[in-house]
């Protein structure tokens, strides 16, 4: 893992440095996720939109099935699943 450094500019935009976003395997239009630990840490953590995209596409061949209470249920566990990693 390596250590980077970054200046956010007026705009509040900050470039990922090269070496950490080769490291990460992002390139343009990536997603981060973005939260503040405390006063002088930021967490960013690179989304995984294919996982969301193939997920997506099997609840939706099974929606025809499902109730939309079964919907929500699918739905709510699939966020918990998805915090506690």
């Amino acid at each position: 893992m390596s250590m980077e450094t970054a200046k956010m500019s007026e705009r509040g935009q900050i470039i990922i440095p090269k070496e950490v976003r080769d490291e990460v395997g992002a390139s343009a239009n990536t997603i981060f996720a973005v939260s503040a630990l405390n006063k002088d840490t930021i967490v960013m953590k690179k989304i995984d939109t294919e996982s969301y995209i193939r997920k997506f596409r099997e609840l939706r061949s099974r929606a025809k099935r499902l109730s939309p209470a079964e919907i929500e249920a699918e739905i709510h566990e699939y966020r918990k699943s998805k915090s506690s990693a």
